[in-house]
């Protein structure tokens, strides 16, 4: 059965190329390791809330709003990219800050986002797409850009308590990426019978089912137990033809021998062949 499920394409998305979208390590790679480092890419992400919900604080026109602006979508869709490629579930209560005790000490000494006490970007991830999709990700950042490049509001009390949720939950993605970054991916709890397999393994095995089928080879397990059956017979035949042709050998040899038992050895050539024959037809 063929994988239905859509492929990501680059026309989806706002920034983010097919490479990207391929290998989502790319960018986190070169973000973490050229760019910037995870607290001070904190700093900047609870600035630029700050100064966007409320224009008052807007720090106007520096490129770096912008930049960071652009930074952030693009980390949204990159999370996007994993999530969908990855399946991951939505959680029921993306408003729970923290499942267990251990997880609120983590947070509040050490600011260490964990879930039952283990780092899980997986858990961060799913949270963050569970809250709202992505398309009302975009509008919540063009709406906090415009209020701080404009520096007016564009509604009153626009985003109201729920700017602080905003803040919390880009924080925690930007942790979730850098989670993946400093372990080189991203671990899934998996079922016990699901077995891992590599893209790359998965499009070889689609490319070689999508040529047999071209080929018109075996599409079931039925075909292929009928061409096993159909090969053993062919075999078969072979083989007793095999069997036949050398008894007849054998058989051909011992009367010539037979034959070449009763010859004179002073009698001539013709002579001799006519005894051959003369034995040959005997019973």
């Amino acid at each position: 059965m063929k994988n239905t499920q859509k492929k990501l394409k680059a026309k989806q998305f706002r920034y983010l190329s097919k490479k990207n979208i391929k290998n989502p390590m790319v960018y986190i790679r070169d973000f973490f390791q050229q760019q910037t480092d995870i607290i001070n890419w904190q700093n900047d992400i609870n600035l630029f809330v700050i100064t966007g919900a409320y224009p008052a604080m807007s720090t106007g026109g520096y490129p770096e709003n912008g930049y960071n602006c652009h930074q952030m979508i693009k980390q949204m869709e990159i999370a996007y990219v994993i999530f969908k490629q990855c399946g991951l579930p939505k959680h029921k209560d993306p408003l729970t800050l923290f499942d267990t005790r251990n997880d609120y000490f983590n947070y509040s000494y050490g600011l260490e986002l964990t879930c039952n006490n283990k780092r899980s970007p997986y858990d961060l991830i799913r949270k963050f797409f569970s809250y709202q999709p992505l398309q009302k990700w975009y509008k919540t950042m063009d709406d906090l850009m415009e209020q701080l490049t404009l520096k007016r509001s564009i509604g009153n009390e626009h985003f109201g308590d729920k700017i602080v949720v905003i803040r919390e939950f880009l924080i925690r993605l930007a942790y979730a990426l850098y989670y993946i970054y400093e372990h080189g991916g991203i671990s899934i709890p998996l079922p016990p019978y699901v077995h891992i397999q590599s893209r790359k393994q998965h499009e070889e095995a689609e490319s070689n089912n999508e040529t047999n089928e071209s080929l018109g080879g075996p599409h079931d397990i039925r075909d292929e137990e009928k061409m096993s059956e159909m090969n053993s017979a062919e075999l078969e035949t072979k083989n007793k033809g095999a069997n036949l042709k050398e008894d007849a050998t054998q058989k051909i040899t011992g009367l010539y021998m037979e034959a070449a038992d009763h010859l004179d050895t002073v009698t001539t050539l013709e002579e001799n062949m006519t005894c051959i024959q003369q034995t040959l037809q005997s019973p």
